[in-house]
């Protein structure tokens, strides 16, 4: 998956490919959240705050798997 480079605290790199959000975090751990729809895989890269977003519109409905 095509990761590009978030600027956030907690988030490094993000990526969206055929409903699956790719999120790296600072840490290097990376998770897959699935079944996410578009607007909301891609609304990462467009949020003022990638973290809150994240906690707010994927972490609060989706549950992450570990890669």
């Amino acid at each position: 998956m095509d990761m590009k480079p978030i600027t956030s605290s907690n988030i490094a790199a993000a990526g969206y490919e055929n409903g699956t959000l790719r999120i790296r975090f600072s840490s290097g751990a990376e998770y897959d959240y699935h079944d996410v729809p578009e607007e909301l895989g891609l609304g990462i890269f467009e949020a003022e705050s990638a973290g809150k977003y994240f906690h707010g519109a994927i972490r609060s409905t989706f549950q992450g798997v570990k890669v």
